[in-house]
């Protein structure tokens, strides 16, 4: 008998955000429109002040609103502004589809490995100990918005979790993919963020030159149960993305985000 796929119960904030986008995206809030109030937002969809307050923060540092003391919040990014959040798991394909722009996802390379051929850095990161022989699936892949090339991704994921993965299957969202054919709950990601020079290959496949600045987001990939199903390493055009992160007086941070810039 087949294995029921796992309920996944989204938190509302993130239901609430992705309608809030939407909505920018398509120009039911066009740009320099006023955008709903906390209080609006809170008694227009059922939900508290402090969850409407988070959305439009987040939505703050995103950059897709302005903030005027006084006056209001207004819609301050293009319709088809794109991002990534590092605060929360989020599908590059989806998030494409919802901002108007066409996602494609090119696979440049599909191996299988031993442990003993991985980088060390990659060994560790993956938590393999030192006997394992557990193989491993290498997967390069380029992302790409609007027909631009915006995301090199290199990954390694423990084959143990994906038995039979195919190269096509590749070709879209990873997220959705484990979730509903490999019933896998994830659970979250452990970024470091850095800053390097593209060498030349990879400025070749992302439009650059040698030499170009890049944002470099690398760490594994874990199970609800805390199990790691990958280590990837993802180079953002530094020219096309800048790093925006968002503190609070009090608490923890509100939002980072690799936000990707209006095109020269």
């Amino acid at each position: 008998m087949p294995q029921p796929s796992p309920i996944v119960t989204e938190p509302v904030y993130q239901q609430l955000a992705r309608r809030c986008r939407q909505a920018i995206a398509d120009g039911t809030h066009p740009p320099g429109s006023r955008f709903p109030s906390e209080r609006e937002l809170a008694d227009t969809y059922k939900v508290s002040r402090a969850t409407a307050n988070k959305v439009i923060s987040n939505m703050v540092a995103e950059g897709l609103l302005h903030f005027r003391p006084g006056i209001g919040t207004f819609v301050l990014a293009p319709a088809k502004a794109l991002h990534t959040s590092l605060r929360e798991m989020e599908s590059f394909t989806e998030h494409a589809r919802q901002l108007g722009l066409k996602p494609e996802t090119r696979v440049l390379a599909f191996h299988h490995l031993t442990p003993a051929e991985l980088p060390p850095p990659v060994r560790l990161g993956l938590g393999l100990p030192p006997d394992s022989t557990e193989p491993i699936l290498y997967v390069r892949r380029l992302r790409l918005a609007g027909g631009e090339a915006v995301i090199l991704e290199d990954r390694w994921l423990r084959e143990s979790f994906v038995p039979r993965l195919t190269e096509k299957k590749l070709r879209g969202s990873l997220y959705r993919l484990l979730e509903t054919e490999y019933n896998l709950r994830l659970g979250g990601e452990r970024h470091r963020i850095r800053a390097r020079n593209l060498p030349p290959d990879e400025a070749g496949l992302l439009g650059g030159t040698e030499g170009d600045a890049a944002l470099v987001v690398e760490g594994p990939g874990f199970a609800s149960d805390g199990s790691i199903i990958w280590f990837e390493i993802l180079v953002y055009r530094g020219d096309r993305y800048e790093l925006v992160n968002e503190i609070r007086g009090s608490g923890p941070i509100s939002n980072t985000i690799v936000q990707l810039l209006p095109a020269a």
